[in-house]
C-alpha cells in the first residue's frame, strides 16, 4: 500500500502523455480540509474484526475521526464479528464506513432467530457515524419473504446515538430493515440511498430526514414505516421514490402506521407504486401525533389522488389517544419541515455539508514514468487511485507512481471529502493532446466524447462537439457550451456557441470542456 504524506502542485506537463477525463464535476466542499490518511483498509490492513479493534483503540473524536475503507467485495461480518445470532455490535463513535461502490461493496449477515433487537447486521451504538457507498444485507429472509410467516424481524442497521449520516447506502431485508432506536438526540440524515423491506421496514424513534431516498415494498399489504416518536419531528421523507418489487403489490401497502405516538411526513414523493387509498394503516399501541403528505406525484408526474386519505385514528391498544389529523397538507404546512428545521438542533448541525462530494480531479498520466498526477485541492482529505476498477492505493499527495503499467490499463482517481467519502471518478486514458496555434485548434480526438449519464464512450460523436477553425478562437454551434480551464481547474474562458478565444494565453497545456445536450467532451489541448 502506498500513502503519500504531503501535497504537491502539478508541475509542467510539456513532455508527458496527457489524459482525457470522462467525469462529471461535483460541487466542492466549502471548507478546507487538512490532508490525512484513511486509517484502515479492510483486506489490506486486516479483516473487519481487526478494523473494529483498531477503531476502538484509536479513541476517535468528532475532530479526529477513524476512517475504514472497504474495497469492492462481499464481507460476511455476521460470521466474522457477530454473536451467536450473527449480530455485530459496533460501539465506537466518530467512525466512517466507506465503500468503493454501493452495488459491489456488501456487508452481510444471516440472523437465525428473529427479533427487532437481536438480529442487526450492524448495531451502531455510538454517535457521529458516517457511512457511504455500500450495501448492508440481512440474508435471513431477503428474497424469500413470502415464506417467512407472521414474524420476520431481521434488521440490517440498528442505530442508537446521534448525528448519523448515510450517503448512497442500500439496506436490504424484510421486516424492520432499518431500526432507529432512540438514544440522546437521535438525529440521522439520509443523502440519497435505497431501503427495501416488507413490514414496518423503517421503524423506531428519532428525528430522521430522508432526502431523495428510494423505498421498495417487497410484499402485499405491507407498511413502509412504523414510528414510535418521542422527538420533535419524527420521520421526514423529502423527494422519496416509492416502488414495489412486484407490480402486484401496487395499491396494497400503506405509507405507515403508528407504533406509538408516531410522527411521519412524506413531502414531494414520486409514487411509482401507489399505497392504498387511505394511505395510513391501523394504529398499533397508540394514535399518531403527526401523519402528513404533500405534493405526491405518480410515476408519470401527475398528482396522486389523496381524497380518501385517512384522517381519524382510533389509537389501537390505547383508545384514549384517538385523534383526528389533517393528513393531506398544503404548501404552508410543508414549509416548516426543512432539513435545517428537522436536524439542526441546539448545535446547528449541518449534515449536508459533510456528505457533499468534492469535485473530480483533473488527471494527467505519464506512461513513461508510470506516474499519474492531478490538480491539488484544499477541500480534499486524500485521493483514492484505482487500476482497472480495483483499488490500488490512497495518496495525500496529488500524484502516485505505479510499479507496473501497460497501455491497456485504465486508471481512475477519486477525491475524498472530510469524512472519507469518495467522489466521482476521473478516468485517465493516455492520449496525445490536441494542439492550438494562432488561436485555432489544430486537431481533435473523438475518443474524448462521453455520455454524461454513464461516463462511457459515446457511439454518437456529435459533430456539434467538434470545434471549427476560426481566427477568433475555438468556435461551436449555438447550442454548444465550451469552457477553457488551467490544468489546476481554474476557469479561464467560456462561451455558448460563440468563439472561445485562445488569444493572449501563455504557451502550455489547458483543459477544454465541451457540452451539447447529453454529450460531453473533455480534452487537454496545447497552446503553442
Amino acid at each position: 500500500m502506498f500513502l503519500e504524506k504531503s501535497r504537491e502542485r502539478l508541475g509542467t506537463m510539456k513532455h508527458t502523455v496527457l489524459a482525457i477525463i470522462a467525469s462529471v464535476a461535483f460541487a466542492a466542499s466549502s471548507f478546507a480540509v487538512e490532508k490525512g490518511k484513511v486509517d484502515f483498509i479492510v483486506g489490506v490492513d486486516g479483516d473487519f474484526k481487526a478494523a473494529m479493534a483498531a477503531a476502538a483503540a484509536a479513541k476517535p473524536t468528532e475532530s479526529n475521526r477513524f476512517i475504514i475503507f472497504f474495497p469492492d467485495g462481499e464481507y460476511d461480518i455476521g460470521s466474522a464479528t457477530g454473536n451467536s445470532n450473527q449480530m455485530t455490535e459496533f460501539k465506537t463513535s466518530y467512525v466512517s464506513f466507506i465503500g468503493q461502490s454501493t452495488e459491489k461493496t456488501i456487508l452481510y449477515n444471516k440472523s437465525i432467530e428473529e427479533g427487532i433487537s437481536v438480529t442487526a447486521t450492524l448495531y451502531l451504538h455510538g454517535s457521529g457515524i458516517y457511512m457511504q457507498d455500500m450495501t448492508i444485507l440481512n440474508k435471513a429472509i431477503y428474497g424469500n419473504e413470502v415464506n417467512c410467516g407472521n414474524a420476520c424481524r431481521h434488521v440490517t442497521i440498528m442505530q442508537q446515538g446521534d448525528k448519523f449520516i448515510y450517503k448512497n447506502v442500500k439496506l436490504l431485508s424484510g421486516q424492520d430493515t432499518y431500526y432507529t432506536k432512540k438514544s440522546g438526540g437521535s438525529r440521522a440524515y439520509w443523502d440519497g440511498g435505497h431501503i427495501e423491506g416488507t413490514v414496518d421496514f423503517i421503524c423506531g424513534d428519532g428525528d430522521i430526514y430522508f432526502d431523495r431516498t428510494e423505498l421498495v415494498m417487497r410484499r402485499n399489504g405491507g407498511y413502509l414505516t412504523a414510528a414510535a416518536t418521542t422527538t420533535q419531528w419524527g420521520y421526514v421523507f423529502d423527494n422519496a421514490v416509492i416502488s414495489t418489487s412486484d407490480a402486484s403489490f401496487n395499491n396494497t401497502f400503506y405509507l405507515g402506521r403508528s407504533w406509538k405516538t408516531a410522527k411521519t411526513v412524506f413531502l414531494n414523493s414520486t409514487m411509482q407504486a401507489l399505497p392504498k387509498a387511505e394511505g395510513w394503516g391501523p394504529d398499533m399501541n397508540s394514535a399518531p401525533q403527526v401523519f402528513g403528505e404533500y405534493n405526491s406525484k405518480d410515476g408519470n408526474g401527475n398528482a396522486v389522488n389523496t381524497s380518501q386519505r385517512k384522517t381519524y385514528f382510533n389509537g389501537g391498544k390505547d383508545a384514549s389517544t384517538a385523534t383526528t389529523l389533517k393528513t393531506v397538507w398544503s404548501e404552508s404546512d410543508a414549509n416548516d419541515y426543512t432539513l435545517a428545521s428537522v436536524l439542526s438542533g441546539s448545535d446547528s448541525w449541518t449534515p449536508e455539508k459533510y456528505s457533499a462530494q468534492v469535485k473530480a480531479p483533473i488527471v494527467a498520466l505519464d506512461t513513461a514514468s508510470k506516474i499519474v498526477s492531478w490538480n491539488a485541492d484544499d477541500a480534499v482529505l486524500c485521493w483514492a487511485v484505482f487500476k482497472n476498477g480495483s483499488f490500488e492505493a490512497f495518496s495525500t499527495e496529488n500524484k502516485y507512481t505505479f510499479k507496473t503499467l501497460t497501455d491497456k490499463d485504465v486508471i481512475t482517481v477519486r477525491a475524498a471529502n472530510s469524512m472519507g467519502g469518495l467522489g466521482q471518478a476521473a478516468v485517465a486514458v493516455p492520449v496525445a493532446p490536441a494542439s492550438v496555434k494562432d488561436n485555432t485548434i489544430a486537431s481533435t480526438d473523438s475518443s474524448a466524447v462521453t455520455d454524461k449519464e454513464n461516463g462511457k464512450p459515446s457511439q454518437n460523436n456529435d459533430p456539434a462537439l467538434i470545434p471549427t477553425i476560426s481566427k477568433s478562437g475555438l468556435q461551436y454551434e449555438a447550442s454548444t457550451k465550451a469552457r477553457l480551464f488551467t490544468v489546476n481547474g481554474k476557469l479561464l474562458r467560456e462561451s455558448m456557441g460563440s468563439p472561445v478565444s485562445t488569444h493572449g494565453l501563455n504557451r502550455g497545456i489547458y483543459l477544454l470542456r465541451i457540452e451539447n445536450g447529453n454529450i460531453r467532451k473533455q480534452q487537454l489541448i496545447q497552446v503553442r
